[in-house]
């Protein structure tokens, strides 16, 4: 009984396991059929959706920046271009640099890093770098900003050589944009954010042009952070952007910008400005402006030229004198007043106290005589003030000239409908008050009459290229065929001569080339009424040479603190130095109203020489035919000639703690001789050193002050 209650019980524990074993068998059947349908789900229904996933983690699409065009100068300098930077950081993990290998090289790399860059120093580097490593940093700015030339150098220093994935170096390309000229025009060439899209002059003007069209490609992750492109039938070649070549001669402009610092600096000038233009063409050949900053240095930051409108002052007669002679009731032999006189119970007295009796309108205008000018316009105009205003607006002063680059500053001629009219507005505005222009548009009036009254559009644009080929070619435009009538413009044109010859800018006269032009000083705060010291602007516009009109150009000193306050003394001497340069250097290859120097030699006479470096005097007496002797490339030398009509050369000594002679230099290369000495340099008039106040051969100190009496 019991043995069969055994067997019994052990007969139910088997057939229990095999329970228990079915129900696991079930288990894992029913469970590998499930892997299987999913499988077979994820093959069949979900692949390619999956497939597509995983490709978008290891493939991805990327742009590709186009290369920003460059911008030229006509003589083929480069003025602006993109250049590759680069910013360097570290991956400082451990498990890219290990501890024993960042112990080992910290130091050396701190060090090589303090050698490239010693204004950190290694000690400062080593600490810096360690608290990134406790940190676990993985993207650690090293140096921003630096050139390729620097980028090869850092590859090889200690641990950066290892690379990124085991020295931890992580490199990151960009490009910035360059000016090599810098600053020589640097803000009429202008600047572009292409995230912001805030810009200025041309980079702004023709972004478009320049910045090109990116491309697209495909690319794939080989490793972590690390892509590689992958071109395939989807690929977008990136179109560079196109070049512009602009009409700045930097030879000219480097002129320009040096004359005009020169000159604001001597004077402590709030700002200044200088443009040059061919007269035909209205092509713009130089174009500066310079701002004084709080230390006292001067920077291009604001184009004044295209962009300032201002109260002209003397330099705005010409439009007076063409309205005047316009209208046919007076000629230039016309006899005015001068001195004071009485406008509807305010005075206008002329600068030059007493004034200069009764002249002719010819000689008012050589004088710059406000009351003369006032009287002419007054009588001619004051039942129709509009007809004077018409004859403004004829001439295109009303309009801006539509320069390529923006911020052109508006012009304003007052009109006798607007409210701000008085009786007064009328010989105000004769004499460049009430009025407001840029100094560019005044140009444009100047260049026209030398142009036989063809007003041209200013350009700075000559062409446009795509791969060295152009692609667009800008052309001289015509803003108004003619300004005034030819009867008038040879009259205007004559005045103009005579202001140069036997009036206020009689300090251009010796040039060995004609001159025509105008100079002006306006008061700026004429209207105040506290007592203060009275601020001027000093200016200068005309063009040469005069008997044919080539180049115009344009000179606007702004608050000088010096006591040179007349246009006469500030615009007119950069204007002669710009003018001189163009003449020497663009126009040496015309023959018109030059001087035969075969037939001097031949005479036994020779060219007047003036005193610069012997290499100069060499290359200029070498083409001339003649002869200067044995000097020195880099001396600055003095050529006297004797009785038999050669020449002497000697050297302008320059010794320590000794005054040199710099009698007969012109006023650039004394200052520089002097200013090297050590020496504080003031220089008063225009053209050639005459006297200077401390004798040759006489001691000198470092600072001490000289004064140079120019002729």
């Amino acid at each position: 009984m019991g043995t069969a209650k055994k067997t019994k019980n052990k007969g139910k524990s088997r057939d229990t396991l095999w329970v228990k074993v079915y129900l696991v068998y079930a288990f894992f059947l029913v469970f590998a059929l499930a892997v299987i349908i999913r499988m077979a789900v994820v093959m069949f229904v979900e692949g390619k959706e999956l497939l597509a996933k995983s490709e978008e983690q290891s493939l991805r699409y990327e742009d590709v920046k186009a290369v920003r065009g460059n911008i030229y100068a006509s003589n083929g300098s480069l003025l602006a271009a993109s250049v590759p930077v680069f910013e360097i950081r570290m991956d400082l993990s451990p498990k890219v640099v290990p501890a024993d290998t960042f112990r080992r090289y910290l130091q050396p790399l701190c060090d090589s890093l303090h050698a490239m860059y010693p204004q950190v120093s290694s000690a400062s580097y080593r600490r810096t770098l360690e608290r990134a490593r406790r940190e676990g940093r993985r993207n650690h700015l090293v140096k921003r900003r630096i050139s390729y030339d620097e980028l090869l150098r850092m590859q090889k220093f200690p641990l950066f050589n290892k690379g990124q994935f085991k020295g931890g170096f992580i490199v990151t390309e960009s490009e910035r944009r360059s000016q090599p000229h810098s600053p020589l025009a640097q803000r009429t060439i202008g600047s572009y954010n292409t995230e912001t899209h805030i810009g200025s002059g041309l980079e702004k003007a023709f972004n478009d042009d320049l910045e090109g069209q990116s491309g697209r490609r495909l690319t794939q992750r080989v490793a972590k952070g690390v892509w590689r492109p992958i071109y395939n039938e989807e690929t977008i070649e990136p179109r560079n952007g196109k070049d512009l070549i602009t009409t700045i001669d930097t030879r000219i402009q480097d002129v320009a910008h040096a004359a005009l610092e020169r000159c604001v600096r001597e004077n402590e000038a709030d700002h200044g400005c200088a443009v040059l233009m061919e007269v035909a063409t209205g092509r713009i050949v130089a174009i500066a402006n310079l701002t004084r900053q709080a230390d006292g240095s001067y920077t291009e930051r604001i184009n004044y030229v295209v962009g300032e409108s201002v109260e002209p002052g003397s330099t705005f007669k010409l439009a007076s004198a063409i309205a005047i002679l316009e209208e046919g009731r007076f000629d230039t032999t016309t006899v005015v007043p001068t001195g004071i006189m009485e406008f509807y119970g305010k005075r206008m007295i002329d600068s030059h106290r007493g004034g200069y009796g009764d002249i002719s309108f010819q000689e008012a205008f050589e004088k710059s005589s406000n009351v003369g000018i006032s009287y002419l316009a007054h009588e001619t105009f004051h039942k129709n003030p509009q007809k004077f205003v018409d004859y403004l607006y004829g001439m295109h002063l009303n309009e801006i000239t539509g320069i390529e680059i923006p911020g052109e500053g508006r012009p304003y001629i007052k009109n006798p409908k607007d409210k701000s009219w008085s009786k007064l507005s009328l010989p105000w505005m004769s004499i460049g008050y009430e009025v407001q222009l840029t100094p560019l548009q005044i140009l444009s009036l100047y260049n026209a009459v030398a142009n036989n009254g063809k007003m041209m559009k200013p350009q700075l644009v000559d062409e446009i290229r795509s791969g060295g080929k152009t692609v667009r070619k800008y052309e001289p435009e015509v803003l108004k065929e003619r300004i005034a009538s030819r009867k008038t413009l040879d009259l205007v044109r004559g005045m103009l001569e005579q202001v140069v010859q036997n009036g206020t800018g009689r300090s251009l006269s010796k040039s060995p080339y004609k001159i025509a032009g105008k100079t002006g000083t306006a008061q700026i705060n004429y209207a105040r009424r506290d007592g203060g010291k009275m601020l001027y602007r000093a200016s200068f516009a005309g063009y040469f040479p005069a008997d044919k009109p080539l180049y115009s150009c344009m000179i606007m000193i702004t608050e000088p603190h010096q006591r040179r306050v007349y246009g006469s003394d500030l615009a007119a001497p950069v204007f002669k130095e710009i003018a001189d340069k163009v003449y020497a250097t663009l126009l040496k290859d015309r023959p018109e109203g030059g001087t035969d120097i075969a037939e001097l030699t031949a005479q036994g006479q020779y060219p007047s020489a003036a005193a610069g470096y012997g290499g100069d005097l060499q290359r200029t007496f070498a083409a001339l035919g003649l002869t200067a002797g044995e000097v020195e490339e880099t001396e600055f030398v003095r050529m006297t000639p004797e009785a038999s009509g050669d020449y002497r050369v000697r050297a302008v000594k320059r010794l320590k703690e000794v005054m040199p002679d710099v009698q007969g230099l012109g006023a650039r290369d004394a200052v520089y001789i002097l200013e090297k000495q050590g020496l504080r340099v003031q220089v008063n008039g225009s053209g050639r050193v005459r006297r200077q106040s401390v004798e040759a051969g006489q001691p000198i100190r470092k600072n001490d002050k000289v004064w140079l009496e120019l002729n």
